[in-house]
């Protein structure tokens, strides 16, 4: 193993070990960062009128406190752990695409610090809540560029989670060893799929929203602002985010905390095959349960019900799933070491959690509380107490594993008793504050206040102040322990627990590429190991899994997520600076190509194992397809948002244009020949690379890049038409989801282009066209989908 230097090991590594502590430290962080700021409004908040945080400041601190902890600490506290020991646990010696590990999670950094740098913008940071509720978004209500600055953020986060999901999913289905089929693989591993598919449907329905919200702020069109769009609009497409984004949260810790009760209980998991297809039915069932956030937005009282009974419905699986985790400790020889205290522990408060969540089911009681500290106190028990305290459990779990040493176990309990009593006292009285709205930032002492505070409601505010202290000097009582442990703590054997999984079988911590006694192949009487040349037949180079970390860093994760930092801080705030930022990422894109050419990461054979349901495709051809799944949610959700406007338009008065009033249709018409033509030189590209051609897959290759580049001319020409006549961002909502719609589109068709020119770089160097013909339909896959959007898009904006 060859011993480089540690800071370029940490800035330019690609071992999904690495990563995962790189994620694992850095959430933590962000994790104490948003801690700080709920300190300082729960502070605001322990006596009435009080004046220790100016309105904007208590909103902002609100704010930023709930998109940290959501977006950039409970998600990536799971990618952390999914990242170490997901590879491990099914049997392989990295992730299916290291690069783009590294990138997610250099895009994960960028997006942080692009939203504690909003915090330094004039007027501060957001101010809106973590919901980011229309019309508190708007320009009108929120003009500070700190505002946009987190919307930006919250994108380029976006787009790190959706890169991590498809190399997570890609991973899972193709890289497993021999013998691990799916029902083989541990819980956590199970609620990480179920997790990287929620967050691959969910996200980028997210991204649609904040294009419209960004639209908006930068560059004026009127979807927040107008009354064919406004408050509704954010509502439905925030939501349908925002519900699947609650079990993105829950699912990771819910996972852990399953794998713990098993492993300390001596006992396997009860009822396995049955809480796995719970977890599918409430991964697909949070997807229709969006409004029931929406009761008291007027929409109509069919909705309410569908709405209220799949609330309810949804329930069922998790019921299921707690009464499974409960009988798995029945009759098992427990030993109640301190991850198994925070397994107990998040059990018992997802259950107070869950309680509470079936009041909100009711049209009648959620009419009531919403609004109110009783959805702040269900809400924290269901997403910190059952995640957050599961994810902690994985922590002082996995501890022994990640850096060889055992923890301090009698502080860790400490924690864990100061962490539980700390955690009631903070959100239990929420509940009984369910006359108190929260979103105030101060409060009277008697019925002068405008709403009923009494003096208990006085000192409930003060209890649960000192609860958050509490709760929050048990985290540095871990800190203490686990920092001191990493240093000084006594060597950890290989397996302290007991584990079944495989990450307990390899050393502590593992070495760089996992096992190093070979390929693992499960069977029903236990794990051995062969070598890989035996594992496949004969056919591997007998090295293939030698070498050093050295041979598998790239800079170029990290050039890429600064220049796009860069250059969306420079969108906002400085022209040179957007300048220098989209430089940095030619210049990065430029440089990855050529690594990628030269086959740095390319693997000398296809790894062997498991790869049902998708044996016969590959990694590359799979990760695409994911990929596209997540822009059918992308695009659909835009689709949906035009189809609502159109909808309203009706209900409002609002005259949409008529058909060739505004658009040119012969235009449009020709520029949808022109790349439709383009698809079909793909095509050609294809059946001449697998032919054997090289002068008709250069001429394809040529003639699909010339289409596309035209149809971006025409485009453009046709937008300065259309700016001409005064048809512009802000005319109306037509006019904003038109410029939308084919703006979102053209930068696929920029980014295809992009593309293209690689490909016909790697068919010039290829030895033979057969080389290049994967290449070549994978980017088919894409265009193909390019093309797909726009026979949607020109009879909706030409002809309808």
């Amino acid at each position: 193993m060859v011993d480089w230097h540690p800071l370029k090991r940490w800035l330019f590594t690609t071992n999904h070990k690495d990563i995962g502590i790189l994620y694992l430290l850095t959430s933590l962080y962000f994790f104490v960062a948003a801690g700080l700021l709920a300190l300082t409004f729960r502070t605001q908040l322990a006596i009435p009128s009080n004046t220790f945080l100016q309105p904007d400041e208590y909103n902002q601190a609100v704010t930023t406190h709930g998109l940290l902890m959501l977006l950039w600490v409970l998600t990536p506290l799971g990618a952390a752990f999914a990242n170490y020991f997901v590879p491990i646990q099914i049997g392989a010696r990295d992730m299916a695409f290291p690069r783009l590990n590294a990138l997610s999670y250099w895009v994960y950094l960028a997006s942080g610090l692009l939203a504690l740098s909003s915090f330094l913008a004039g007027g501060g940071t957001a101010d809106w809540g973590w919901t980011t509720y229309a019309p508190l978004n708007t320009v009108e209500f929120s003009p500070a560029v700190g505002g946009s600055m987190m919307g930006l953020a919250l994108m380029l986060l976006m787009a790190s989670s959706i890169v991590s999901t498809v190399n997570f999913l890609v991973t899972i289905f193709r890289l497993r060893a021999p013998g691990m089929s799916l029902m083989k693989l541990p819980l956590f591993t199970w609620a990480w799929i179920f997790t990287s598919l929620l967050m691959l449907w969910a996200f980028p329905s997210f991204v649609s929203a904040l294009t419209l919200l960004i639209s908006d702020r930068t560059f004026g069109t009127v979807f927040f602002t107008s009354t064919q769009g406004g408050p509704l609009l954010w509502d439905h497409m925030f939501w349908f985010f925002g519900h699947p984004e609650v079990y993105v949260l829950l699912l990771p810790g819910f996972g852990i905390t399953g794998d713990l009760l098993s492993t300390f209980s001596r006992r396997p998991l009860y009822a396995k095959k049955i809480i796995i297809p719970c977890l599918a039915i409430a991964s697909i069932l949070s997807f229709t349960v969006w409004a029931h956030h929406m009761f008291m937005t007027g929409i109509s009282q069919s909705l309410l019900e569908a709405f209220n009974v799949t609330t309810e419905l949804i329930s069922i699986p998790f019921a299921i799933i707690v009464i499974a985790y409960i009988l798995t400790l029945r009759g098992g020889s427990i030993r109640f070491a301190t991850p198994m205290l925070f397994a107990v522990g998040s059990l018992g408060l997802f259950i107070i959690g869950g309680i509470t969540g079936v009041f909100n089911s009711s049209v009648a009681l959620d009419t009531a509380f919403r609004g109110t500290f009783w959805v702040v106190g269900h809400f924290h028990y269901t997403i910190v107490g059952g995640g957050l305290t599961g994810l902690f459990g994985g922590l002082y779990y996995w501890f022994p594993k990640i850096t060889g040493r055992m923890y301090n176990e009698r502080l860790g309990k400490i924690h864990f008793v100061v962490y539980i009593i700390g955690f009631n006292l903070l959100y239990f009285p929420m509940h009984l504050l369910y006359d108190m709205p929260r979103r105030i930032f101060t409060y009277g002492s008697s019925l002068n206040a405008g709403f009923y505070i009494g003096s208990l409601f006085v000192g409930y505010n003060f209890l649960i102040t000192f609860g958050a202290f509490t709760f929050g000097i048990s985290q540095l009582i871990m800190f203490a322990n686990l920092l001191w442990s990493a240093r000084r703590g006594p060597a950890a054997d290989k397996d302290p627990w007991g584990g079944y999984s495989l990450e307990w079988g390899v050393p502590s911590p593992p070495p760089e590429f996992n096992f190093p006694e070979g390929v693992p192949v499960i069977s029903a009487t236990g794990v051995t190991y062969r070598p890989v040349a035996m594992a496949d037949g004969g056919h591997a180079d007998a090295g293939y899994g030698a070498g050093s970390h050295e041979e598998h860093w790239s800079h170029w994760p990290i050039v890429v997520a600064a220049g796009a930092g860069i250059a969306l801080w420079g969108l906002l705030m400085s022209l040179p600076a957007l300048f220098l930022g989209t430089g940095i990422l030619a210049v990065a894109f430029i440089g990855w190509g050529r690594e990628t050419l030269r086959g740095r990461f390319s693997e000398p054979i296809e790894a062997v194992g498991e790869k049902w349901p998708f044996a016969r495709l590959e990694n590359v051809s799979l990760g695409m397809w994911f990929f596209i799944f997540g822009e059918i949610a992308f695009f659909g959700t835009l689709f949906g948002a035009y189809v609502f406007l159109r909808m309203n338009s009706l209900l409002t008065g609002f005259v949409w244009p008529r058909p060739g009033e505004v658009h040119n249709i012969f235009f449009g018409g020709f520029n949808t020949i022109v790349l439709l033509t383009s698809g079909l030189t793909m095509v050609f590209a294809l059946t001449f690379a697998r032919r054997g051609s090289y002068r008709g897959l250069q001429g394809s290759l040529v003639a699909t890049f010339a289409l596309g580049a035209f149809f971006m001319v025409n485009k453009a020409f046709e937008w300065r038409e259309l700016f001409a006549g005064g048809f512009t961002f802000s005319t109306n909502t037509a006019s904003s989801i038109y410029y939308v719609l084919t703006g979102v589109h053209g930068a696929h068709v920029v980014a295809g282009l992009t593309a293209l020119v690689y490909l016909m770089v790697k068919a010039l160097k290829a030895s033979s066209t057969t080389q290049a013909a994967g290449a070549v339909e994978i980017f088919g896959i894409y265009w193909g989908m390019v093309d797909a959007v726009w026979v949607f898009l020109f009879p909706l904006l030409y002809l309808l």
